[in-house]
């Protein structure tokens, strides 16, 4: 499939898809029938080193296999997933899951042939993986020698899941390869509707109405690709050709801005996790900890804050004296409205930061949110005793003392924060 090289910017081309067709396609479980089969994974995300360590403890143990080998699909680390899935079809062959898995890194690794005898063998053991039908289509289409057979295969996966809105992404996905248009505007449009929340679904029907000479209706389907991934870095870029060609140029230049940014973004992750997880030999001690931590701040600024979370608390557990570490910690825990579970976390960090204005006047909007209005004056009157340009600290300051009945010092606070506001 060749599409228009103005909307694929860096050489990126359809192995994207390849690159995500195992972890995506566990969210794509539709009603099919009784007899599908569900792929395990481990039921409590936990840090990698304790599956490690529980695979040094425990090599042969199937469930250990099985999970060590997900976090490191999980974390993108797809030839050490080869080498430990490929223990666990030595111990478990009748395993389905065993067999999908290692088709899935080695898909990941480029290794198509190999991935495909993988899934071949995942459905020998478990008919029902409709799955591995998504996983299978998309390797024999990029294979380039398996259109037919590629759709012959996403159309045995919707037989079982009919309403699996991945399966008809999948489905439009071939159709569009091959430069069946209309066929694969309905295939993509279906997706949407069965999961609205299917960024690359909308993605590929904006290059489908590109094709179809349809700018209007492709500018909206680019944006509503951007609404269902902000982080969907192409799409910038595609969207901004778009707005430059009718004639939106502020806009246009606004989106390769954001373009621009998440690029930086994608090569400091990329940067930050061949430190920690592909170097042969370990960062020392503390660097790995700097490293966890600016990790975590590039997730943090993509708003994916269950990624952000594991790369602090790595920080923190490394170094629990690391302020900025378990400051953000009890940041994100307050963002999820966890405000109990971030205190400690805020506690310890002006704890081993006196000076850290931030983290003070966090913590004294943590103890507001727990209706602890003393200590959040306190805390809120360090902040600003530490940087008195806060505003946002002299409106929490001014919150508190209003809610212990301390009207006219509250009052004041708040002028205070308008007059600030008002300087140039």
């Amino acid at each position: 499939m060749e599409l228009p090289g103005a909307f694929l910017p860096n050489n990126m081309d359809m192995r994207l898809v390849v690159a995500w067709i195992g972890l995506v396609g566990l969210l794509a479980i539709g009603c099919g029938s009784a007899e599908r089969h569900v792929p395990k994974k481990p039921a409590t995300p936990q840090p990698l080193a304790s599956y490690q360590r529980a695979y040094e403890q425990n090599p042969t143990d199937p469930a250990v296999l099985l999970a060590l080998g997900w976090v490191y699909l999980q974390k993108n680390l797809t030839r050490r997933a080869v080498a430990v899935l490929s223990e666990l079809v030595a111990v478990a062959p009748d395993d389905a899951d065993a067999h999908y898995y290692l088709g899935v890194a080695l898909a990941k690794e480029h290794r198509k042939s190999e991935a495909i005898a993988a899934f071949k063998r995942a459905l020998e053991k478990a008919p029902g993986f409709t799955e591995v039908y998504w996983a299978l289509a998309l390797l024999y289409n990029e294979r380039g020698d398996g259109y037919e057979k590629a759709l012959t295969t996403v159309e045995d996966g919707l037989r079982l899941a009919g309403q699996s809105g991945y399966g008809h992404f999948v489905l439009g996905f071939v159709l569009c390869s091959r430069g069946d248009n209309e066929n694969a505007k309905t295939a993509l449009l279906k997706a949407i509707e069965l999961d609205p929340g299917l960024a690359h679904a909308h993605y590929y029907l904006a290059l489908v109405y590109l094709r179809l000479q349809d700018e209007l209706r492709a500018m909206a389907a680019m944006e509503q690709t951007i609404a269902a991934d902000p982080g969907y870095t192409s799409a910038y870029y595609s969207l901004a050709t778009l707005y430059a060609r009718t004639g939106r140029d502020a806009e246009g230049a606004r989106m390769i801005e954001l373009f621009q940014q998440l690029s930086s973004a994608t090569m400091d992750e990329d940067h930050y996790r061949r430190l920690l997880y592909r170097q042969a030999v370990p960062l020392e001690v503390d660097k790995q900890a700097a490293t966890h931590f600016n990790l975590g701040l590039v997730y943090l600024r993509r708003k994916e804050l269950a990624a952000a979370l594991e790369q602090f608390a790595a920080a923190w557990a490394l170094d629990s004296t690391y302020a900025e570490a378990s400051h953000n910690i009890g940041v994100i825990y307050s963002l999820q409205e966890q405000h109990a579970a971030a205190r400690p976390f805020l506690l310890s960090a002006v704890r081993h930061k006196p000076d850290y204005a931030l983290a003070f006047e966090n913590l004294g909007n943590n103890s507001l949110a727990l209706g602890e209005y003393a200590e959040a004056v306190a805390a809120f009157r360090r902040a600003l005793a530490l940087d008195g340009s806060m505003v946002s600290a002299l409106d929490g300051l001014a919150t508190a003392l209003i809610q212990q009945g301390h009207l006219a010092e509250g009052r004041t606070a708040r002028a205070e924060a308008a007059a600030l506001r008002a300087q140039p």
